[in-house]
Parts: C-alpha cells; structure tokens; sequence
C-alpha cells in the first residue's frame, strides 16, 4: 500500500466527519446488531417463559401466547410511527426513547397481576417499544455504506437469529435460579446495556436531503404508487404465499417449550432447544444471501424450498419422542426461519425498480406483522379447545405447504423489466424507506 493510499484510508477512518464505508461505519454496523440482537433475543425467547405464565395465571393458551405474538411482531406493526419520529428527532433521540419505553415495560410486566395487563405491558407496550430500537438501523445503515452496503445489511440482519442464541441459555438460567417476575426486572438490566451501541447513531455519515428528495417524482402520489405495486402480479403470488406461510410460521416457536413439557421433558431442556435455532437461523442468513447474489439462482424457489421442508417437518413433529427429535425440529425451523426471511426480501426487491421497491416492502411487511400476531394466539386457541397441540402442528404443516405451493404460480407470469440501480436510485430508495406506508 502506498503512502498516499495510506493516508487516505486513515482519514476516512479516523477523521471528526465521518465517511461512507469508513472503519466508524463498520462500527456503526457492529454496535446496530449488537442491539437488535438484544431486544430480538427478548422476544423471540418468549416461548421460554411461557410456561411459567400459563402455569402461574391460568388464562389459557390462546390469551398467553397473544401477547408474545404482538411483541414479535412489534418491529414491524410500528414501524409507520418510528418514521415519524425518526424525521423530526434524528436516529439517536428514536432509539433512546424506544430504550426507555423497553426497559419500563419490562419493569411494568414484573409486576403484571394477570395476562391481561401484561398483554398491554410485553405485548403493546414492548412491541411498541422494541420497534424504535429495532428498525432505525435498517434506515441508517445504508447512509453509511456505498460498496459493502449488501453486506452491512447481512450482519444486521443476524439479529434474530444471533439474540435467540445468546438470550435462551441467559433466560433459561435467570427462570431456574429467580422467579419469571425477577427474570423480567433482570431483561429490563440487560436491555438497557443496549445503550451505549445505540450512541453511535448519533454520529454517522450526513445525507443530503434535498439532493435525494429532487429524485422523487412529486406528481406520483403514495397512493398511486401503492396502486401500481398491486399491478404486479408477480408480487401479488409472493404476498399471497407470504401471508398464508407466516400466519402459522411462529406457532412452533411459541409453543415449543409447553408442548416439550406436556410430553415429559424437563422444562430446562426445552429451554435449550431455542439455542439451536437461533443458531441455525445466524448461521444460514448470509448464505442465502450469497446464494441470491449468484446468477441463475432464483430467491422466490429458495423460499418455497425452505417452506415446504419447514412444513414436512411441522407436520413429523407430534412423531418426535426422543430430545434429538426435537433438536433436529428446531434446526429445521431455524433453517427456515433464515432462508425464508433473507430470500423472501431478495424476491419482492427483483419485482421492481428501485423506486417502488421501498412501497412494495412496506405493504408486504405491514400486513405481515398483523397477520403474524394472530397465528400463536390461534394456535393456543386451537390447542385449548381440542386439548392437544397435535392438530394445531398438522394444521400448521398443511398451510406451510400450501403457502410454499402458491410459489409454483410464478413460471406463468414473466417478470416486469427492472431497470438496473444507479447511485441515484440506491440513494432514493433510502428516502422511500423513511416515507413508506
């Protein structure tokens, strides 16, 4: 490396204004995914604590488990108001105020008298909450970076998946050791270490407003933009898939500890099947990542592979009897869990052009989140009424299939010509993000 080269890469590393694809920017990166995978780990660990709070409330499964749904679908059911109030306060002002309402409704949801009240405190109020830590980075990043910018986005997205790994085995031991009422006055401890990785965002990369708002096209309205997404009918098999696959997809996460205890396993071991989940879903992300960047690889087959395994698996889950069953179960969803996720998004973007890419995640992603926070509670529903969770797997396994199936309608519709990004669109879509739904 020259000297001049080397000069240059200190500046852009270590100068007081931070640059595009600068060492802070892989810090900025870092400390995002460090946070998301903390308040990912709280709500997608929920199934560990349910349990506890059906045994200690005795409201039934459905109400139980409604509130664990709400929160996991929290990050995306808010997100129109977390743009909001990311355009007046800035990135770092959001996420401390998403911090705080965690942390408090943590501390409020320890003291719940009954589900009730807790499915407004974890459910609502955390949901809300979480949403305001978990979705700024996902607009900040791509300020940050230019040329790793796909990457960047790969490490942030392991959030899920790298916070059930760590989160399990820590909420296992804190509900052996203390009371779930103590376990969640500890979460609102640990959630607030999120605090200095959320500093960071006040200091990245500044973008030029009116340079990126000239490129939008002011006579197109929201509305009119929302209209022409619909026309695409390649988009609308993909949404059509997409809703009947997640509206059953996080039954099994859920319900997997009551059901492993209802069928004798000790309930620490239960506890530690999510660890492996969480594990295969960091692990398999950035692979199915690259393999959309591969040329001849279509992301929406990635999809429905994924999906139907997930579903063959579901429907062989009442004939697991032995903990390796279980285990190889939840490597399966995690597998699933990260494939379906990452190629999924790979599909909706090759749908369209940039400018309408932003819309299309938008409504896809908004409906989504409703839809999601009903399966569980269907599930503990179903699981009441027919006292077994038997029929809720099979029923749960059919619509994975059924979801996957829809898939093999895209062969008869050819795809739209999608024009190749520029540094301009690849700028506008960051605007559109902040601006959709």
């Amino acid at each position: 490396m020259s000297v001049d080269s080397a000069s240059d890469h200190h500046r852009r590393c270590f100068s007081g204004k931070p640059k595009q694809d600068s060492c802070w920017s892989w810090v900025v990166c870092l400390a995002c995914a460090a946070s998301n995978s903390l308040v990912c780990g709280i709500v997608n660990s929920y199934g560990i604590i349910f349990p506890f709070l059906l045994e200690e409330f005795q409201q039934g499964k459905a109400l139980t488990a409604l509130a664990g749904s709400i929160a996991m679908v929290g990050n995306g059911l808010f997100s129109p108001i977390v743009v909001k109030v990311y355009h007046r306060v800035g990135p770092l002002k959001t996420t401390i105020i998403g911090l705080c309402i965690c942390c408090g409704a943590l501390l409020l949801t320890s003291q719940g008298p009954n589900m009730h009240l807790i499915l407004l405190t974890y459910g609502v109020l955390f949901g809300f909450g979480s949403c305001f830590v978990f979705f700024p980075p996902y607009l900040v990043i791509p300020l940050c970076f230019v040329k790793r910018r796909a990457f960047a986005l790969g490490l942030l997205a392991t959030g899920p998946g790298a916070g059930l790994f760590i989160m399990s085995p820590i909420l296992e031991a804190l509900l052996v050791g203390y009371h779930w009422r103590k376990t969640y006055t500890i979460l609102a401890g640990i959630m607030a270490v999120a605090l200095p990785f959320l500093c960071t965002l006040g200091h990245i990369p500044e973008q030029d407003d009116e340079q990126m708002l000239d490129q939008v096209d002011q006579k197109e309205t929201r509305c009119k933009r929302m209209c022409s997404t619909l026309k695409n009918k390649r988009f609308v098999i993909i949404m059509v898939s997409m809703y009947a696959y997640y509206a059953v997809h996080y039954i099994p996460l859920v319900h997997m500890a009551r059901y492993c205890e209802e069928v004798g396993m000790p309930a620490t071991k239960a506890s530690r099947l999510y660890l492996y989940s969480g594990l295969t879903s960091l692990i398999i992300r950035p692979v199915i990542g690259r393999l959309c960047d591969i040329k001849g690889i279509d992301a929406c087959f990635i999809y429905q592979l994924a999906g139907a395994i997930n579903g063959v698996a579901t429907l062989l889950l009442p004939l697991a009897t032995k903990y390796f069953h279980f285990i190889l179960y939840l490597v399966v969803w995690g597998f699933a869990d990260g494939a379906t996720g990452c190629s999924v998004c790979v599909a909706i973007i090759g749908c369209f052009s940039d400018k309408q890419r932003a819309t299309a995640l938008g409504i896809s992603f908004s409906v989504i989140c409703v839809i999601a926070a009903a399966g569980p509670a269907l599930g503990g529903l179903m699981a009441d009424e027919l006292g077994s969770y038997v029929p809720v797997f099979y029923m749960t396994g059919v619509i994975l299939l059924v979801g996957s199936a829809v898939i093999f309608l895209l062969p008869f519709f050819k795809p739209e010509n999608v024009r190749h990004a520029t540094k301009s669109d690849e700028r506008l879509l960051v605007v559109e993000k902040c601006t959709v739904v």
